[in-house]
């Protein structure tokens, strides 16, 4: 990595896999402090490293994205990447009365990515369902479910050959604060695309209700237990939003909070 000493991009995606990909970054000064702001804009050129570190191969621009408001803000943008291997990314920052600012970093582009990729046929989880409110607060933490995101399974959405929406959260367990946020957003966006998108809520953990409260599961050493469908999509963090297209295809997935102008690009291409 390279740097100007007090302007340092940092790579916040978990996973960067070859073909159209979305990415996240965030900026830091030296000492670790966010630097990332409304007031401050980027510009992202990426390099294929094993071709040249002088000549980009796109450029895009950041966009601005809170994660917790006023708190916690990435930029994501998306970008093609043509072959796997370490890649490179200079970004430029800008803020009005400021001299420009430029750093650059590298990371990892996979063959192969965790989750499903781009094209690939969505696994055909199980998932569970319920449809009157204990049963409901027994598989979700969300404190105000919208009762038609559990109402039927990954497996049964692919079978209705209707585009659909897969949430993966836990808003009450989440550590980052960003699960329930994650939900909130694409509860946002589901009223538009009533009757012709069915959306998921899918918690990436095992559940149990004890004394009325609902629980992680914990494993022997104190962990929490995915579900089974959280290791069939192979989720390496969350939350994780899907969108699946009419074929049972994966049309777009984004990792952390699928932002609604994000989500809502992602269902119009999705639909026919």
């Amino acid at each position: 990595m390279v740097a100007n000493g007090d302007f340092i991009p940092v790579i916040v995606s978990a996973e960067v896999g070859t073909g159209h990909s979305r990415l996240m970054i965030t900026l830091q000064d030296d000492a670790g402090r966010s630097l990332a702001a409304p007031a401050v804009t980027v510009q992202e050129r990426f390099f294929d490293l094993a071709a040249s570190t002088d000549t980009p191969v796109s450029q895009v621009d950041g966009t601005f994205r809170w994660l917790i408001p006023d708190t916690k803000a990435i930029y994501t943008s998306s970008a093609d990447f043509a072959r796997a291997g370490e890649w490179g990314i200079e970004v430029i920052g800008q803020e009005a009365g400021k001299p420009d600012r430029t750093a650059r970093a590298t990371f990892s582009v996979r063959e192969k990515t965790d989750t499903p990729a781009i094209g690939a046929d969505a696994p055909p989880s199980d998932t569970l369902t319920a449809t009157d409110p204990t049963a409901i607060a027994a598989i979700s933490t969300d404190t105000a479910p919208d009762p038609a995101f559990y109402g039927l399974s990954v497996k049964g959405a692919i079978a209705t050959d209707k585009p659909f929406v897969l949430v993966f959260a836990t808003p009450l367990f989440c550590t980052s604060g960003t699960c329930g946020p994650a939900l909130d957003l694409v509860k946002q966006v589901a009223p538009d695309y009533a009757g012709r998108v069915t959306f998921i809520h899918v918690e990436p953990y095992l559940l149990q209700v004890i004394d009325g409260r609902t629980q992680p599961k914990l494993d022997a050493l104190g962990h929490p237990q995915p579900v089974r469908a959280a290791v069939e999509w192979g989720l390496p963090t969350e939350p994780y939003v899907f969108v699946v297209d009419a074929q049972g295809k994966v049309a777009a997935k984004f990792e952390g909070m699928a932002y609604p102008d994000e989500l809502t690009a992602a269902l119009d291409a999705a639909l026919p």
